[in-house]
C-alpha cells in the first residue's frame, strides 16, 4: 500500500471522528447496553476505566463474515494471523504489539469459558458458529485482576445466545463459496411460560480452501437446557466437534511467487475430537447480592503429523477442567451504586503427547483468589479498585520435575462522567501469564520451568455516546517482564528482556442518515525491546499501523450493501529479532457484500479480498503461508 492510500485511511478516520463528535444527538435517550465483561456479571454500561467494545449479532450479521476470524479482523487493537487460511483453528490473535510466537498474550472466552490451551496450539475459533453469537465483547488492555493468566493484551468475550422465555426462534443456513465451501448451519431454541428452556444448534463446514492439501471439515453439536425461575437461572450444555485438517505448510519466498498454492507437506495433518460439558447457573442469596458459578469440562484428543521424513504421527489428549465460584453484590451508596465482585477461578489442565521429539506427560493447576470494586466516589466519578492472588503447580512426569510458583496483580482505574454522553478514563493494571506445559516442555539446556510473564500498563482514554454515533481513543503504555516467546532460530521457549509497548487506539461509527452509516477505526502499535542484546529492536511482525473504514447503505428497503477495507502496516519478518531484514509490504484489503430480507428469508453474497491482494499472514525467515486472493461466497437463510 502506497503512503498516499495510507494517508488518505488516516485522513478518512479523522474526518469520521469530527463527524462523530459534531453528530446532533439526544444523549440522554441512549439504549442501554449489557455489557458481562467488566465486571464477570450481565450488568448495564458499568462506569469502569476501561475501554471495550460491544458488536452485536445483527452488526455480525451486516458484515457477511462467515467466521469470527473475518469479525475480529477488522476490530480496532487487534491483528490477524492465519497459519492456513481457513480462518478457523490456526488463528492467532494479537492485541497491543504481543506477536503469536509470544504465545496466548489474548485471553479467548466463551461465555466466560477459557478457550486457550494448555500447549502452543492457537484457541479454535472455528468452533463457535457464527449463528450462535449473541454478541463479541473486546476488552483492550490488561485484565489480569478480573481474569488472571493470559489476560495480558486483551480479553475477547464470545457471548452466545439463550433462549427467551415465550419465544421459539429459528434459522437455517446454507453457503457455498470459493475453494469448495460447503457451510450448513442450523439452531433452534424455545422458552416455555414455566421457566424450562432449550436451545441446539449444529454446523457442518467443508472447504478445500485456498492451498494444496489445505482441505478443512468441521462437525459441530451443541445442544443447551435451562431452567429460569424466580430470582436465578441453572443450565446444563454439551457440545461435540470433529474438526479435521489438512496441513499445507510453509513456502519459501521464491515459491510463493511461482505458486502460491502450492505444498512442501503433501501428507501433513492435524485432526482432533472435542467433547465439552458445562454447568452453571446464577441466584440470587439476597437483594441485591448474586452467586454466579460455571464448571466446564473439555475433553480434547489428537493426532497430527507434519510430514516430515521419517517423523512419526503424534497422538495427543488434553483434558481442561475449568470451575469459576463468584458472589457479585450491589451496595447503595450516596452517590449511586458500587459494584463488588469477588471469586475464585481454578483451571486444571492434563496434557499428554508421545511426539518423537519432546513426549510430554504434564499436569498443571492454576488457582486465582480476586476482589473488584466498582465504586462511586461522586456523583460522576468512579473508582475501580481490584486485586488477585494466582498460584500456578506444574508437574511433568517424564522428567520427574515440579514447579510452584505465585504472584499478584492489582487495579486501580478512575472514570469521570462530564456528562452529554462524554466520559474519560485512566488506569494502572497489572498483568502476567504463566508458561503452559507445552512451553515448559521445549526450554534451553539448564532451565527447568520458565519464568512467569508479568507486566503492568497506563491507560488513559475517553469516549463519547450519543443517539446515532459514539467514538472512544486510548493511549497506553505497557511494561512486560520475562516476557514469554517462541525462539524460532534454536527452536525453544525463552524469557525475553523487559520490552515496552506504547499505542493509541481511535474507534468510531456514525449513522449519517437512515440509508447511510460509517465506522472507522485506527491503531498505532509501538513494541520494542528496552533491554539486553536486542535493545530498541521492534517486536518482529507487529504492526505499527493498521486501520479499518466500513460503510453500509440502505437505500432500498430490505436491501443492505456494505463495503469495508482493512489496513495492516509493514512489519519485520517473523524470527528477524535483530531487524536486519527488509519489512514486510503493507497489505489492504477489500470486502463488499449485500444482504436482501424477505419474510424471513435472507439471502446474502460477499466478495472477500476484491483486488486479489497476494499477502501472508504469518512470514518468517523459514517461510510464509500464503492467503486466498479474491473469494466469493453465497448463502440463504431462513429464520423462524
Amino acid at each position: 500500500m502506497s503512503t498516499k492510500s495510507f494517508a488518505l485511511t488516516s485522513l478518512s478516520a479523522a474526518i469520521l471522528s469530527l463527524t462523530v463528535a459534531n453528530t446532533v444527538m439526544a444523549a440522554d435517550e441512549k439504549i442501554e447496553t449489557l455489557i458481562v465483561s467488566a465486571t464477570r456479571s450481565e450488568t448495564a454500561e458499568v462506569p469502569v476505566a476501561a475501554q471495550i467494545k460491544v458488536i452485536d449479532a445483527e452488526q455480525i450479521r451486516v458484515s457477511g463474515a462467515s467466521t469470527i476470524a473475518e469479525v475480529l479482523r477488522t476490530q480496532a487493537g487487534i491483528q490477524i494471523q492465519d497459519g492456513d487460511g481457513s480462518g478457523g483453528r490456526n488463528v492467532t490473535i494479537s492485541m497491543r504489539g504481543f506477536s503469536a510466537t509470544a504465545g496466548n498474550n489474548t485471553l479467548i472466552l466463551v461465555d466466560g469459558r477459557k478457550l486457550n490451551n494448555p500447549s502452543l496450539a492457537a484457541p479454535a475459533l472455528n468452533t463457535i458458529a457464527l449463528n450462535d453469537i449473541e454478541r463479541i465483547e473486546i476488552v483492550q488492555g490488561s485484565a489480569g485482576v478480573l481474569y488472571g493468566d493470559q489476560a495480558v493484551g486483551g480479553v475477547i468475550n464470545v457471548i452466545t445466545k439463550r433462549a427467551k422465555a415465550g419465544e421459539f426462534n429459528g434459522s437455517i443456513t446454507a453457503q457455498a463459496g470459493t475453494g469448495n465451501l460447503e457451510n450448513y448451519t442450523a439452531n433452534l431454541s424455545q422458552g416455555f411460560a414455566n421457566g424450562l428452556n432449550y436451545s441446539l444448534s449444529a454446523q457442518k463446514r467443508n472447504a478445500d480452501n485456498y492451498r494444496d492439501n489445505n482441505e478443512s471439515g468441521i462437525t459441530n453439536v451443541l445442544g443447551n437446557i435451562g431452567f429460569d425461575f424466580e430470582g436465578g437461572r441453572v443450565f446444563i450444555e454439551s457440545q461435540k466437534i470433529n474438526d479435521d485438517l489438512r496441513l499445507a505448510g510453509s513456502l519459501s519466498d521464491a515459491q510463493a511467487a511461482i505458486n502460491p498454492r502450492q505444498t512442501n507437506s503433501p501428507n501433513a495433518y492435524s485432526d482432533q475430537d472435542t467433547d465439552l460439558r458445562r454447568v452453571g447457573g446464577d441466584v440470587t442469596v439476597i437483594d441485591g447480592w448474586k452467586l454466579i458459578a460455571e464448571y466446564a469440562d473439555r475433553d480434547e484428543t489428537g493426532n497430527y503429523n507434519f510430514g516430515y521424513p521419517g517423523e512419526k504421527t503424534t497422538h495427543y489428549s488434553m483434558r481442561v477442567k475449568n470451575f469459576s465460584p463468584r458472589v457479585v453484590g450491589n451496595i447503595k451508596t450516596a452517590n449511586g451504586d458500587a459494584i463488588l465482585t469477588v471469586g475464585y477461578d481454578g483451571v486444571k489442565s492434563d496434557y499428554k503427547s508421545d511426539n518423537t521429539y519432546v513426549p510430554l506427560t504434564s499436569e498443571q493447576q492454576v488457582d486465582g483468589y480476586y476482589a473488584q470494586l466498582v465504586y462511586p466516589l461522586l456523583d460522576k466519578l468512579t473508582a475501580t479498585l481490584g486485586t488477585r492472588y494466582s498460584s500456578v503447580d506444574d508437574d511433568n512426569h517424564l522428567s520427574k520435575k515440579t514447579n510452584d510458583k505465585n504472584l499478584q496483580a492489582s487495579e486501580f482505574g478512575l472514570n469521570y462522567n462530564f456528562g452529554n454522553g462524554w466520559s474519560v478514563f485512566s488506569r494502572y493494571a497489572e498483568s502476567f501469564r504463566f508458561a503452559n506445559p507445552d512451553e515448559n516442555n521445549a526450554v534451553p539446556f539448564g532451565i527447568d520451568f520458565l519464568k512467569a510473564q508479568t507486566g503492568d500498563s497506563v491507560d488513559f482514554g475517553t469516549a463519547w455516546k450519543g443517539e446515532n454515533a459514539s467514538a472512544s481513543y486510548s493511549i497506553y503504555s505497557m511494561r512486560v517482564d520475562d516476557e514469554i516467546m517462541f525462539d524460532a532460530f534454536n527452536y525453544t521457549n525463552i524469557n525475553l528482556p523487559d520490552s515496552n509497548r506504547k499505542g493509541f487506539i481511535f474507534d468510531g461509527d456514525v449513522q449519517l442518515s437512515e440509508q447511510i452509516a460509517l465506522r472507522a477505526n485506527y491503531t498505532y502499535t509501538d513494541a520494542e525491546l528496552r533491554s539486553g542484546l536486542l535493545k530498541g529492536k521492534d517486536v518482529p511482525f507487529i504492526a505499527k499501523n493498521s486501520g479499518n473504514i466500513g460503510v453500509v447503505f440502505s437505500f432500498i428497503q430490505n436491501l443492505t450493501l456494505s463495503f469495508e477495507a482493512n489496513y495492516v502496516g509493514s512489519r519485520y519478518l517473523v524470527g528477524d529479532d535483530e531487524n536486519l531484514l527488509p519489512k514486510v509490504d503493507p497489505v489492504t484489503l477489500f470486502n463488499a457484500n449485500i444482504l436482501w430480507n424477505f419474510k424471513g428469508v435472507e439471502l446474502g453474497a460477499r466478495v472477500k479480498n476484491i483486488t486479489s491482494e497476494k499477502y501472508s499472514d504469518s512470514r518468517g525467515l523459514y517461510g510464509q503461508y500464503p492467503q486466498p486472493e479474491r473469494a466469493y461466497d453465497a448463502h440463504v437463510t431462513y429464520r423462524f
